[in-house]
């Protein structure tokens, strides 16, 4: 095996990298990421990591308690407690946001609490996964390629896979993916620059990767092989055995060092739920590894609903870099390609081999930067090379980013909601969800703003039967407008019936900035004449309702039994749903508030929740001005270390 160590990589790696570019590439990513974040959780696994970090906040307990929180997967603890199966280093990373989302609900309802602290938590993965793309950016340069492979490398990454997506959320991958890069990318360093100080960071990130997912062990036997592999590599022929096996002593020690903090971690976190060190809560899963090899790695590879290849089309081009690399630096790319090679099957070979309902093959995003990095020559090649190699680096870019950005726009559970079987969802291209979101997207859109319609809008809760838009009730207030150059006659019939225990109704329409009282009771039928464009709004105060079938309770205003409209030339105008509910009250409902395909997001970015999330204008401010100006800042410092760079 070829050396890794000589004066003038060495001298190559200490020069070549210009230090303030990874920090631009940090900073672009996060003000990309900033600005298209969601704003909520998206999974029980998210609110379960969330409830540690509240429990830890508020408490300092890791126990999860509350009498209306989300199904959890949760585990039976010490004393009975229900504690959470997962890391505990992501609620431990979160506590700052969690503090920033309490700062801003100060003197506030526990519902602007409840939604502000989740907010906050859910950007805990855009500084992260932008930390992610800046040490990619600096491997790439480290190992000898120029600074517009990197930037391919960490745009690859960063806005042409699913990583863009999963910084939106507050699952534990994109964490894993920083931590498993940042401890190749130290032990490397180490062994080119004989830096101490670099080996000990590798050992610590492998064991808070630990820490992070369980499931990250399968990684630390190759990093550990490898620290050995590289220290006798940089001694060289000329020692001893006895100095090299001394030299490979002293780095693995040092190297296992840094897995103290880590080890420690978990054990006391077990300790803490179990009253074992060995616990860690899936236990009883290690029988769960029961999907056959070949179905895993054809759903994972192969297939048009989960490929890896679809959602990180860098992965194609790793295939063509590796060899490239391989020239380079042999037991660095023995290294990443073991690492996607064991996470790969490990994760073919487990029962949810899918992840789950989610975008794309989640389980495999912490490997995602090493194929960013095994294509690095093609990247390189890319830059200075034909123009054949350059389109199809492009073409595989651009595909990689519209089909990212599919899992931006429209939340992933809408599709996965939708009662279609999820064979045929993974495993037919007309069902894959890189198309479906962008039905979806164009449906609701037209829904909301198509011409020649008349809308219902925001207020409104889902109709009462199945393949019908009415009836519905609204809530305190509910939309319409019908969207026509010409003026609309509408025919609203509405029913404000209530339980003799309700408030009166005292119903009213707006439009045209006056309001007019209409007759409430068992039946009203009323017709407005509607200027072009004009929204008349609907309300009426409300009164608590509880939704059939389900403990929920939801407050509700009118029953809308009809709607008819018609312009000014005798032309009906159809009705659209682009119906949003009132978000409710509890956490436990509010949760599928954002996926449920009845309630009718045209988008999944946070500035629409924001509007609706009634925490008070003040406070919407403040949580759009800190956003927006935060990742303005962050473009605006971007450009200034490129141009200094320049």
């Amino acid at each position: 095996m070829q050396s890794t160590f000589s004066v003038d990589t060495v001298r190559m790696a200490e020069g070549a990298a210009p230090r303030r570019a990874p920090l631009a590439a940090f900073l672009f990513l996060l003000a990309l990421y900033l600005l298209t974040a969601s704003g909520h959780l998206y999974s029980p696994d998210e609110e379960a990591m969330y409830y540690v970090t509240r429990g830890l906040a508020t408490r300092g307990d890791i126990a999860i308690e509350g009498d209306d929180l989300v199904p959890m997967p949760l585990r039976e603890g010490r004393d009975g407690r229900s504690v959470s199966p997962y890391g505990i280093l992501p609620s431990l990373a979160a506590l700052p946001f969690f503090a920033l989302g309490a700062l801003l609900a100060g003197g506030a309802s526990v519902e602007v609490y409840e939604y502000l602290t989740r907010f906050t938590v859910s950007l805990l993965n855009a500084p992260v996964t932008a930390a992610t793309g800046a040490i990619l950016f600096s491997f790439v340069v480290s190992l000898g390629y120029g600074r517009q492979a990197a930037w391919l490398a960490a745009g690859a990454f960063g806005v042409a896979s699913l990583a863009w997506p999963y910084a939106r959320t507050f699952f534990s991958e994109p964490l894993a993916g920083f931590l498993l890069i940042l401890a190749v990318e130290r032990a490397y360093s180490a062994s080119m620059r004989h830096d101490r100080r670099a080996l000990l960071i590798s050992g610590v990130a492998t064991g808070l990767l630990v820490a992070t997912r369980i499931a990250a062990l399968v990684a630390v036997p190759f990093l550990m092989l490898y620290v050995a592999a590289a220290t006798v590599s940089c001694l060289g022929a000329s020692c001893g055995m006895v100095e090299r096996c001394r030299g490979m002593a002293a780095h693995l020690g040092l190297w296992s060092l840094g897995l103290v903090p880590g080890v420690a971690l978990v054990i006391g976190y077990n300790l803490a739920r179990f009253g074992s060190p060995l616990a860690s809560g899936y236990g009883d899963e290690t029988s769960a590894f029961t999907t056959p090899l070949l179905t895993g790695l054809t759903g994972l590879l192969l297939s048009p609903g989960k490929s890896l290849f679809l959602y990180a089309p860098v992965a194609g081009l790793a295939l063509a870099g590796a060899p490239l690399l391989w020239r380079r630096r042999r037991l660095e790319t023995t290294l990443l390609l073991l690492l996607v090679i064991v996470h790969v099957v490990l994760y073919a070979r487990w029962h949810a081999w899918d992840g789950g309902g989610v975008w794309g093959p989640r389980l495999l995003l912490p490997v995602v930067p090493l194929l960013a990095l095994l294509a690095a020559p093609v990247f390189e090649r890319a830059a200075s090379g034909g123009r054949a190699l350059r389109l199809v680096v492009g073409i595989v870019l651009v595909f990689g980013t519209i089909n990212a950005l599919a899992g931006v726009i429209v939340n992933p559970a809408i599709y996965l909601n939708m009662e279609i079987p999820r064979r045929r969802i993974y495993f037919e291209a007309t069902h894959s969800p890189l198309l479906a979101h962008w039905r979806i997207l164009a449906e609701r859109w037209q829904a909301r703003y198509g011409v020649g319609q008349c809308v219902i809008g925001d207020g409104f809760y889902f109709p009462e039967r199945r393949g019908t838009l009415l009836p519905r009730m609204t809530g305190a207030y509910g939309t319409l407008s019908c969207r026509s150059d010409r003026p609309t006659l509408l025919t609203i019939r509405i029913n404000d019936d209530r339980p003799t225990d309700a408030p009166p109704g005292n119903p009213t329409l707006d439009i045209a900035g006056r309001r007019v009282a209409l007759r409430g009771g068992q039946g009203s039928l009323f017709y407005v004449l509607a200027p072009p464009g004009a929204p008349l709004v609907l309300r009426a105060q409300p009164f608590a309702q509880v939704v059939a079938g389900t403990e929920r309770q939801r407050m509700v205003g009118l029953h809308v039994t009809g709607i008819r409209s018609v312009d000014d030339r005798g032309i009906r105008l159809p009705l659209s749903d682009a119906a949003i509910e009132p978000p409710p009250a509890s956490p436990r409902y509010r949760w599928g508030w954002y996926f449920v395909p009845t309630v009718r997001h045209t988008t999944d970015l946070w500035p629409g929740y924001l509007l609706r999330s009634e925490i008070g204008f003040i406070r919407e401010l403040a949580v759009a001005g800190l956003l927006v100006s935060t990742a303005l800042a962050a473009c605006v410092a971007g450009r200034r270390r490129l141009g200094v760079e320049g």
